[in-house]
């Protein structure tokens, strides 16, 4: 939704939004979105590009504090090497994906930038399932 509202192009700071975590209520919740029905306000959460890059933001932080947490306590544990293999590579890619947003973000959204944190979402994504499938116990043949 950030690339589609143009979101990135807004609030070019990182971490704050302006003059705050942030930005003004009044941005996140404007009535223009509503379209002049006061009951339909929640469409400034998938129309407004203040709201969406703020929604963006707390997601992406979420996510990476989730994967730290996870590459912190499995890097202890005795995984088999190819789930150790994957814990780091993911934790790889989520350092580069926090990167290449902040990185897309305080320089005004290139081309090159954009499409390489749209690509490596698709890295992230897939080194976190290859996680998941290493981790699985496999079935008994019968």
């Amino acid at each position: 939704m950030v690339a589609g509202l143009d979101a990135g192009l807004i609030y070019n700071e990182f971490p704050t939004m302006g003059l705050g975590l942030t930005p003004p209520l009044t941005e996140l919740w404007n009535a223009f979105y509503a379209r002049g029905n006061p009951g339909d306000m929640w469409r400034n959460l998938t129309e407004n590009p203040t709201t969406v890059q703020l929604e963006h933001r707390i997601l992406a932080m979420t996510t990476f504090f989730t994967l730290s947490a996870l590459w912190w306590q499995g890097r202890r544990l005795p995984l088999p090497r190819a789930a150790r293999v994957m814990l780091h590579t993911m934790y790889g890619f989520a350092w580069l994906q926090v990167a290449l947003g902040i990185s897309t973000l305080v320089n005004f959204v290139p081309i090159a930038y954009a499409s390489a944190h749209q690509a490596n979402s698709v890295l992230l994504l897939a080194s976190s399932l290859g996680l998941y499938h290493t981790l699985r116990p496999l079935r008994l043949l019968k």
